[in-house]
This record gives C-alpha cells, structure tokens and sequence, in this order.
C-alpha cells in the first residue's frame, strides 16, 4: 500500500513562498501572517523558514532583514518619475 498524499498547504508550494519572500522582499513573519489571514489556518514564522531551506531558497542576512525593514516603499508611479 501506497502512503496517502495530504493536500499542499501554501507555503509549501516553492512558487508562492518565493514570491513573498524574494520579490516582495516579505519577512518570515509578514509570510506566516500573510497565510493566516488567507488560509484562516494558524503558521509559525519558523514554519516558512524551514519551508523556505527546504526549496532551496536562501534566508536573508540579518543587514538584508533590517534594510527591508525600515526601507520606504516607493510608489509605482514615482518610481517611473525618478528614472526620466
């Protein structure tokens, strides 16, 4: 008898998860609140870490993490106004 396969979660799909973490430049516990308030299910920010290694994709260094955190987000139309 085969094991029987339990549905993905979302943070386990490599596609989601590197989206949030790496073009969206979320932190892990942005990650798991994110999860919770889409899913209604409870996540650890430990969660998404270890789902995060077990893709493959690599954890920021804590510079990175506090650079994300107090950087200003720009809006999207001046980000075309600053180039020109």
């Amino acid at each position: 008898m085969s094991k029987s396969l339990r549905n993905k979660t979302l943070y386990q799909d490599r596609e989601w998860l590197y989206d949030r973490y790496v073009k969206e430049k979320l932190s892990t516990v942005e990650i798991a609140k994110l999860y919770r308030e889409q899913e209604n299910r409870w996540c650890d920010p430990n969660t998404i870490s270890r789902w995060l290694k077990k893709h493959g994709i690599n954890m920021r260094s804590l510079a990175e993490a506090q650079q994300n955190r107090h950087a200003i987000p720009i809006p999207a139309g001046m980000k075309k106004a600053r180039m020109e």
